[in-house]
């Protein structure tokens, strides 16, 4: 397999100032504070060799991947930018949003339905602005910063040697997510990105995930899924596929009341490959 990543090796989430004029290329490098790192995770799995089967009709065909919190560790930043952004507003009567108000009510959500969570009493098109400058400061920070999820090579080899079909579905904007697919060096691996807002509805609703199988020529019986979010584990369920839950930061409680078979750390967690191996015993066929 060639080389998947192709990542600046920058050693920790780097701390803005709230001088726009800041955010340069130039700059960001040159910044030395860091972003407070996310605590809300719990421990999501158990390293042993227990079996954690998943009900996928033979052959497996497809493997479908969240991108945010699931491809790479993006959350620290949305929620730092998050964070910054609605102080500077005023909201929330100007004190700094809580990890837990992040993970409830922010995390995996769109943006259009985050104008309305968020801001319920702007108009539309202020709050869209707010959300786009927001997405304009994570992708500044996501450029020198992000890296591949522990294992996500293995796993990719892994799927490139089965021949299986895959695909990005994502509710981040296109922008945000050809930025981080081309970081992780994986524009050549899917052969397929949807967009949760260019569908009719995006997640939790499995709109985005059954576009992402009819246009693969899949059945649902025939795919999983790897999800981080409560909405994104709902919307894989709903579209009739077994999910993975990747508890890096959301509690396992949560993923798994949302629907997740089973939910494990990162792409190198035994749970994992434990399931991989028994699919292979039942004879993955392409």
């Amino acid at each position: 397999m060639t080389a998947l990543f192709s990542v600046c090796s920058v050693p920790s989430y780097v701390l803005p100032t709230k001088n726009k004029q800041f955010y340069s290329r130039k700059n960001i490098s040159k910044i030395a504070t860091v972003v407070p790192q996310m605590s809300f995770s719990s421990s999501t799995c158990n390293q042993h060799k227990s079996k954690c089967p998943l009900p996928v009709d033979a052959p497996l065909k497809a493997i479908l991947f969240d991108i945010d919190g699931t491809l790479c560790d993006s959350d620290p930043i949305h929620y730092y930018a998050f964070r910054e952004m609605l102080q500077e507003i005023g909201f929330n009567s100007g004190a700094p949003i809580s990890e837990e108000f992040f993970i409830k009510n922010i995390s995996g959500m769109h943006n259009d339905e985050l104008c309305g969570v968020l801001f319920p009493d702007w108009d539309f098109k202020r709050a869209i602005k707010f959300m786009d400058d927001k997405e304009d400061m994570f992708r500044r920070i996501a450029s020198e910063q992000l890296k591949p999820l522990n294992g996500l090579e293995e796993v990719c080899k892994w799927i490139e040697d089965h021949g299986l079909k895959r695909a990005a579905v994502t509710n981040a904007p296109r922008p945000n997510a050809e930025l981080i697919i081309s970081m992780l060096g994986l524009s050549d691996f899917f052969e397929l990105l949807v967009i949760g807002s260019e569908c009719e509805r995006a997640k939790p609703f499995p709109d985005p995930y059954l576009k992402a199988l009819h246009e693969l020529g899949v059945s649902p019986k025939h795919a999983f899924v790897f999800e981080d979010s409560i909405s994104g584990i709902k919307a894989g369920v709903a579209a009739g596929m077994p999910v993975i839950g990747l508890g890096l930061r959301n509690p396992e409680k949560l993923l798994s009341e949302a629907g997740a078979t089973f939910v494990i750390k990162d792409f190198k967690d035994s749970k994992l490959w434990t399931a991989l191996e028994e699919l292979e015993t039942g004879k993955i066929k392409t």
